[in-house]
Order: C-alpha cells, then structure tokens, then sequence
C-alpha cells in the first residue's frame, strides 16, 4: 500500500480525536480547581478611574490652551492700556489660578510617563529610562519569569495539585473509544489492513524474503520415523509445491480477514479501558518525564533572546498594553489634585471642606478594606 494511504488514515482519524477532545474540554476545564468559581464585580476603584480618564483631552487641550493665553496676555501688557487689559485679568485670572495647577499636574505626569520610554536612542540630551536600561530589565525580566511563573518545579506542582495528566488521559480514553466504535472508523480501518497485505504481500521483497526463508526451512528439514525419510529424501519434489501453496494461501489473505480484523479491533476496543484504568498510574511519571525535560530548556536565555529581538516601538507596547489605562489615569489624577489645589488656593474657604473630605475617605477605607 502506498505510503499516501495510510497517511490519509491517520491524518483523518487524528483530526477526528482532535475534534472529540475539544468538543471534551474547554480551555479552563483542564486543570481547573474543583471550588466554584466566581465572576468578581469590577472594583469600584476601575470604575472611578474609567470616569476620570474622560477628562484626559480636555486636560490636554486646556494646557495648550492656558500656555498660548498666558504667551498672548504677555505681549498684549506691551500693546494694551492697563485700562483694558484690566477687565481682562478680572476673568482670567481666577481661571489660571484654578487651571494652572491641573494643568501643570497633569503635563508633568504626561511628560514623566513619556520620559520612561521616549526619546527610544540615546542621545545627548535624555534617553527614555527604560530603553537606558534596556539590557538590565530584560535580564531581570526573563530572571523573574523563570522563577516565579514558569519554572520546572511550579509547572511539575501544577500538573500534580491539578491532575492535569489525569484529565487529559481520562479524556483522551474517551474520545479514543468514540472513534474506535465509530462505523466508519471500523471501515476504513478494515480496507487500510487489506491494502496493507496486499501492497505487502505484491512486493517483490516480500517475495524474495519469504523464498529465502522457505527454502532454509525445506534445506534443513531433518524427518524422523520412516514417513520423515521419506520426505526428506523427496523434498527436491514437494517443496516446489509447498512454496506454491504457501503463497497462494497468502495471497488470500487480503481478501479473508473475517477472522483477523475483529480481533485487532477487539484489542482497540479495550485499549480506552486500560488507558483510564492506569490514568492515575501513569501521572507521577508522565509528570517527572515532563519536568525532566523542563529542566533541559534554559528558558530564561529563551525568553531573553525574544525580547531581545524586539524593536523599542515593541517592547514599549509590550510593557504598556494592558496598563493604558492606569497610565491615562496617573495623568487625568496629576490634573485632577492640581485643580483642588489651585482650588484651595483661590477660596480658602474649601480647605476645612476637602480637608474633612479626605478624613471621610480614609475612615471609609479602614472600615471596608479585606483583611488578610
């Protein structure tokens, strides 16, 4: 039988168990825990937070804005009588005194957060901090990973506390008894075993091989007793005749496999019991087979390498992407405080208030912050 077939069998049959065992397990079902689990609601600190950020081009806005003003309001004071610039400040200057430090909170938290990865070369003037350390944080990062998050021993705990092995080979022994009692299955698998003899037995080799082996038996037959003698002596004769009908028994075989293709799928029928049956058996070993190898990745130089490769441009969206947000939010806060300050300053009247405002947090805090 052509190679082509059989790969055609197996590539079918495996994409079919394939399919059985997801259809099996969900990507959380293999090694969950066996408590409950639950779906926390969303701190109430992500929420303010998601508010607050609705205020970060507004404040970017207003500081560009408050920058030309306070240019324009300088050369006006060479142009305008103080007699009408005057009305002017009446208004305006409330407006800086409040804007001014919200403004100023939120640029100088803005350009701290871009100071940490821009410019992304070296220069004479600043070099983003991280890409400065570039090498240095690499190093520790990948230090950190394989330690503390993919190390032999804690992925070997894993395996074990969850009975990851267990699962999978309990559901693997099912999925396998699913294909196995499939009629399809049967069939295929019956026309693979026919083409199988038969491509074998059509060799050329088989024929020269068995011819070989045939004749060593016929040239070393040693008969006892008379009737032995006597087809010893003859075996010139018979053995012409015995390797004809030993052939053409063969080459029935292909088509009489009544007998031999329900035992081989007898023995496939019982291959999902004794899988399950010694799941628990073979864990601890598939488990320290799997550490063993572990150990022989050096993953922190792997992991060192990939980040390595990776432009400025990619490693600052790596470090970022996921805290967008609380980045935006040190920004909208920088405005936010400056904007109570500048607020303090101009009606002291609001101190006592934000004062007695901050007590009433920090009380609220004590009396709802989740002990340990």
């Amino acid at each position: 039988m052509p190679f082509s077939t059989g790969n055609k069998f197996l590539h079918k049959w495996l994409a079919k168990l394939k399919t059985t065992l997801r259809q099996q397990f969900s990507p959380v079902e293999v090694g969950e825990k066996t408590e409950e689990r639950r779906e926390d609601q969303v701190a109430i600190s992500l929420q303010i937070a998601k508010v607050l950020n609705l205020l970060n081009y507004p404040l970017f806005w207003a500081g560009i804005l408050l920058a030309g003003w306070l240019f324009l309001e300088f050369i006006l004071e060479f142009f305008l009588l103080s007699a009408f610039l005057a009305p002017i400040q009446r208004y305006s200057k409330p407006l800086v005194a409040v804007l001014g430090p919200a403004v100023v909170g939120y640029w100088t938290n803005l350009l701290a957060i871009k100071m940490l990865f821009h410019p992304q070369r070296q220069n004479a003037v600043w070099w983003g901090l991280i890409h400065a350390r570039r090498e240095n944080l690499i190093s520790s990062l990948a230090a950190g990973l394989q330690s503390a998050v993919i190390s032999p021993e804690i992925i070997r705990n894993y395996l074990s506390d969850q009975s990851v092995l267990t699962k999978l080979t309990t559901g693997l022994a099912q999925a396998l008894d699913e294909v196995i009692k499939d009629p399809e299955f049967r069939s295929d698998f019956e026309e693979l075993i026919a083409n199988l003899l038969a491509t074998i037995l059509s060799d050329p080799r088989t024929k020269a091989q068995l011819d070989r082996y045939l004749e060593a038996i016929i040239e070393d037959w040693n008969g006892s007793g008379f009737g032995g003698k006597v087809l010893e002596w003859t075996k010139d004769l018979w053995g012409t005749a015995f390797r004809k009908k030993v052939w053409a028994i063969l080459a029935e075989l292909p088509e009489r496999l009544d007998y031999l293709t329900p035992q081989i799928l007898v023995y496939l029928e019982s291959l999902p019991a004794k899988l399950e049956a010694e799941a628990e058996t073979v864990e601890p070993l598939a488990t320290e087979l799997i550490t063993d190898g572990l150990r022989r990745i050096d993953f922190q130089n792997v992991i060192q390498g990939q980040l390595a490769k990776m432009d400025p441009t990619a490693l600052e969206r790596l470090l970022t992407s996921n805290i967008m947000d609380e980045l935006v939010f040190i920004q909208t806060s920088g405005g936010i405080f400056g904007f109570l300050v500048g607020l303090a300053i101009l009606y002291p009247i609001l101190r006592p208030v934000f004062l007695l405002g901050g007590l009433i947090l920090w009380a609220i805090y004590h009396r709802t912050v989740e002990k340990k």
